[in-house]
């Protein structure tokens, strides 16, 4: 039910969900093949991830030490299906640097992962494309995985120096030096390429790109929105879905332009932003926040929601942040997001041990691709 919770049982039946049955109906639920016990447990939808870099990191964990695609597929899917994550959209950065956020490796990585969650997979795989917006050379290749439809999600990204994640003076050098092992001169010098960059920028171009993206069916976000303007810039090229806002400000007025306003996890945990931007705790007491993603680090999803009960917020409503909200702002409740008569069967079964959530089964599709049994004393 996605607006409520109840005691009871989840019929499953093809992997999908039969009906719901209360527990003062229980009398009328049928004999069946198989019954999974979650007594002491919420039975909640699989959650949906809508921008998660843990990819890169499963490819590339250090700077150089890239690992093969197939390994860091199997390897990662089994990660997420472990921390409830049964709809993930794996967050690709088209940005025309180094390493996994070259355009060539991103491109190996688009055509491995496209083919291999075809052939079988734990969870639900998608592409999220994260387009930066400086990186010219690269749009005809945007425009062709919009075209074959081999992308899920498209992001416009902007990370030059004077706006956005990077408008405090010296951050972007502070962050060439940590990325990139560049210092002094050499990170001044990439800075200011990227401002030059920046004054090129095209919004025709990009507000076509988009058309053409929303004209295929293919969502598209904004990222790292740090103004008013901004919001009514990204609102032209009919953009639906606000990543990381950078103030509270600009996070209302998105939320109140329509916009799916998206927060991450990681920041709910730890109580702010490691970048000492805007607190997404803030955002969602403000209303002004309606989904929250892994961003670096997809453990941090189910203890988020978690931390947002036990401050005070309804369960339905701090679920639906991981499940149904996302679901909506990517177009893919009709099957996803909660758990609703006709719906594919993707479920958890969470147990709440002192005072800190475990997945302890997670579905797809009706089947259980996780399991964990605890023993009582080793």
């Amino acid at each position: 039910m996605p607006d409520q919770t109840i005691q009871g049982t989840v019929l499953l039946q093809d992997g999908r969900i039969e009906a719901i049955v209360p527990a003062e109906q229980m009398d009328i639920v049928p004999d069946a093949d198989r019954v999974i016990d979650a007594c002491g447990m919420y039975v909640m939808p699989g959650m949906i991830d809508i921008h998660s870099d843990a990819i890169e990191k499963e490819i590339e964990p250090r700077p150089g030490s890239r690992f093969p695609m197939e390994m860091a597929f199997y390897e990662l899917e089994r990660k997420l299906v472990v921390h409830g994550i049964t709809t993930i959209y794996h967050g690709l950065s088209m940005s025309g640097g180094v390493g996994v956020r070259s355009d060539e490796v991103v491109e190996q990585a688009l055509l491995a992962f496209h083919r291999l969650s075809h052939t079988r997979s734990l969870l639900r795989h998608r592409l999220h494309l994260r387009y930066e917006v400086i990186n010219f050379p690269a749009i005809d290749i945007v425009r062709k995985h919009i075209s074959d439809n081999s992308i899920q999600l498209l992001s416009l990204m902007d990370h030059s120096p004077g706006q956005g994640q990077y408008s405090a003076s010296g951050s972007y050098e502070v962050y060439v030096s940590k990325t990139h092992g560049l210092q002094g001169a050499a990170a001044a010098a990439m800075a200011q390429r990227m401002v030059e960059k920046h004054k090129q920028i095209n919004w025709q171009i990009l507000k076509q790109l988009a058309q053409s993206a929303i004209s295929a069916g293919i969502p598209v976000a904004s990222h790292d929105d740090d103004s008013s303007e901004k919001i009514n810039q990204i609102l032209d090229c009919g953009i639906s879905v606000s990543e990381f806002p950078m103030n509270l400000q600009t996070a209302i007025y998105a939320s109140e332009c329509g916009l799916h306003v998206s927060v991450g996890a990681p920041n709910i945990v730890r109580g702010g932003s490691h970048g000492k931007n805007m607190s997404a705790l803030d955002a969602i007491n403000a209303n002004a926040a309606h989904i929250i993603c892994s961003d670096y680090y997809p453990s941090a999803m189910l203890a988020s929601v978690f931390r947002l009960i036990n401050q005070g917020m309804d369960m339905a409503k701090a679920f639906r942040m991981v499940t149904l909200n996302p679901a909506r702002a990517l177009m893919v409740d009709r099957n996803l997001g909660s758990i609703e008569a006709g719906k594919c069967a993707d479920l958890l079964l969470v147990e709440v041990f002192e005072g800190y959530p475990l997945v302890r089964k997670t579905l797809v599709n009706g089947e259980i691709v996780y399991q964990s049994d605890y023993v009582q004393h080793l």
